[in-house]
């Protein structure tokens, strides 16, 4: 699992780099002064992520509450993706209750009930950590060690989060599974989730980049 997590992370990590290449140009906190442009910070950052605008549509909301600040944009982006995984924890345990799936999918479903279920808890560690970030930021001096560790797990614990949900989905490969129709239904549950996880670990990764100390 190691392994997988970190060739994810170093996929996530080039295509972020790519993307914030490929952007006019990086925001700042110069871009969030100010109420109206709060939406247009946001919209900034999600512009070097994956998933652009599924990344809008889910941080926009959060927008006055994030101002100009990349540390809040990160526990948003965080928080976003608890709720999306407590979401789907919850859609899997209802299928794994159902008793309609064949022997297979039905044991699938039961391990991706724990393995999301692990990246709950996984993605609430996060966020914890993320808070911390955001608090050494807003005190205004931030310790280099502080955020530097904080950040470090904030990647392990949402790759790691990321690796259990896309293993997730890995079980329900085959007829034996219960066929397309069994996977699409998984799909539809976890995919988002997968989503809004490499959402915002690009913008941790750039957030890291831009705010901690030299």
């Amino acid at each position: 699992m190691a392994r997988t997590v970190g060739c994810l992370w170093l996929l996530l990590s080039c295509w972020c780099g790519l993307a914030a290449a490929a952007r006019p140009a990086a925001p700042s906190a110069a871009a969030g002064v100010g109420g109206g442009n709060n939406a247009s910070f946001v919209k900034a950052w999600c512009a070097g992520t994956e998933y652009p605008a599924l990344c809008d549509a889910t941080l926009s909301p959060y927008a006055a509450a994030v101002g100009d600040s990349p540390a809040r944009l990160a526990c948003a982006a965080l928080n976003v993706t608890l709720a999306g995984a407590r979401n789907a924890t919850a859609a899997m345990r209802g299928m794994a209750a159902a008793r309609r799936l064949p022997t297979v999918a039905a044991e699938a479903a039961g391990d991706c009930v724990s393995m999301l279920g692990d990246a709950v808890g996984m993605l609430r560690q996060s966020v914890e950590a993320m808070a911390q970030v955001g608090a050494e930021a807003e005190q205004g001096h931030p310790q280099e060690r502080t955020v530097r560790f904080q950040v470090d797990s904030v990647r392990t614990w949402a790759s790691a989060a990321l690796t259990d949900g896309d293993m997730c989905m890995e079980g329900f490969r085959g007829e034996a599974a219960g066929g397309g129709g069994v996977r699409e239904a998984v799909r539809g549950h976890v995919a988002g989730l997968l989503h809004l996880t490499a959402n915002a670990l690009c913008i941790v990764g750039a957030m890291a980049n831009q705010t901690a100390p030299p």
